[in-house]
């Protein structure tokens, strides 16, 4: 059986996943592991055990210099560069002693520097990136271009360089920064920006050393190659899969026919558009805000991540709407999600930017309807009748387009509504988690498996 040695920043249990990024791998890693054996190096966070294994698969969670409580404190400006040369450091030495001819797949933006200093020892590492730091630098880059992002941030520093620089000169401006990463995160700059720097910086080496990316989506592949071109030459795409099986559903009221229920899923932090979607909310006329159940998934409001001001700020708009019924959940696991996707008649998924969007596939396989910005992601997933897409371009008309479409949905008839989450289940079932992983083993081996 073939070995293969995986890196990634969270690799939690299989029933403790509960974001994106986590649950992608819970799902692929197992299906992976029906094939090629994997040795999982990830860092520890909370309670989890140091050594945990399962079919196919093994993971050592290497401790951080300071624990960490949950994935979302990893990105606290003290704990990133530290945590993540500990992380380094055991991923070399776990290359080193085991089959110098495995391949080696190193998850997210986060292992740059590990994929530049294995790439240098002549292994073969493939990246995934799941996320962009330079795509996510461009909006911070456009926190000022519009009065809803602008209170909702409460952002001086990204606001003023915005400012200074022309909208068409961003992406120049971002590849600029990413080559300059190692001096800017030690310059005599707000921590923030530090952190920004040695996140570019993480990324730049992983785009630019990796043996082969392959993007989760076409369209985020688009994304990357405009950012950083040298990626054009060695980067591939696949989407993820859809849940094959799911709970019953749940939802924190009654289910009564003539109430619209909407579940809003995500990590709380700005580019999930919270604030957005609070706003086209707010636009509904009463008669049609009074027949809204709205549930939100995700921890907003809560967390001690750099968003948390962000996510009290907009969590506090969600409580004063008003004549909708709504309930702040917090963070949930996989099946609490999954379970109110299947109760739910939209999903309302406003990211400013977004690689993938693992729940429009799970919303899509619990027949539930779409409304989501023009993000890479759900460019590529989402589809009329049942899925509206609207355009984010203008930051602007953002929210008053959300609202459109929030109408164009509540005015349906419940038998229609019923019809178009059947469209959208047939949807996903084009897409596997066996496919998904069938791309990640051929760039990982150079054969199909």
């Amino acid at each position: 059986m073939d070995q293969l040695l995986a890196i990634v920043p969270h690799f939690p249990s299989i029933h403790e996943s509960a974001d994106g990024q986590a649950n992608y791998l819970t799902q692929i890693i197992p299906k992976m592991a029906e094939v090629a054996s994997i040795q999982i190096v990830a860092l520890r966070f909370g309670s989890q055990a140091s050594d945990e294994e399962g079919p196919g698969w093994r993971v050592l969670r290497v401790e951080p210099p300071e624990p960490l409580a949950d994935v979302f404190e990893l990105y606290l400006p003290n704990h990133l560069g530290p945590a993540i040369s500990a992380l380094h450091k055991a991923a070399l030495e776990t290359a080193a002693n085991g089959e110098q001819g495995r391949p080696i797949w190193c998850h997210g933006y986060e292992t740059g520097s590990i994929v530049e200093a294995l790439t240098q020892r002549g292994r073969r590492v493939v990246a995934v990136p799941h996320y962009s730091v330079g795509v996510e630098t461009l909006h911070d880059l456009a926190l000022g271009d519009d009065p809803i992002r602008k209170r909702a941030f409460d952002s001086p520093w990204a606001t003023s360089i915005g400012k200074m620089t022309p909208k068409v000169l961003r992406p120049m401006g971002v590849r600029w920064a990413s080559r300059l990463g190692s001096v800017g995160r030690s310059l005599p700059l707000p921590t923030a920006i530090q952190t920004q720097f040695l996140k570019l910086d993480l990324e730049r080496k992983m785009v630019a050393n990796a043996s082969q990316l392959v993007a989760v989506g076409p369209s985020f592949e688009s994304e990357l190659n405009a950012v950083y071109p040298c990626t054009q030459q060695r980067s591939t795409h696949v989407i993820a899969g859809a849940p094959t099986a799911l709970p019953t559903g749940a939802w924190p009221w009654p289910i009564e026919p003539d109430r619209f229920r909407i579940a809003m899923v995500g990590r709380p932090t700005g580019q999930k558009g919270w604030d957005y979607a609070v706003d086209a909310l707010g636009q509904l006329r009463s008669e049609h805000a009074e027949r809204i159940d709205l549930v939100l998934l995700g921890g907003l409001g809560a967390g001690n991540g750099p968003y948390s001001a962000y996510s009290e700020r907009v969590a506090r708009a969600y409580e004063q709407l008003n004549p909708h019924r709504v309930e702040n959940l917090g963070a949930c696991t996989h099946e609490e999600v999954l379970a109110h996707l299947v109760a739910a008649d939209l999903l309302l998924f406003p990211s400013v930017f977004e690689p993938l969007g693992l729940v429009l596939l799970e919303a899509m396989a619990a027949q539930c309807c779409v409304l989501s910005s023009n993000a890479a992601g759900p460019s590529d997933l989402v589809e009329t009748p049942w899925g509206v897409v609207v355009d984010f371009d203008d930051p602007t008309t953002r929210s008053d387009a959300l609202h459109h479409g929030l109408c164009s949905f509540i005015e349906k008839e419940r038998t229609e509504l019923r019809h178009l989450g059947q469209m959208a289940s047939e949807a996903a079932q084009a897409h596997t988690w066996a496919h998904c992983a069938s791309v990640h083993l051929d760039a990982l081996f150079g054969h199909g498996k």
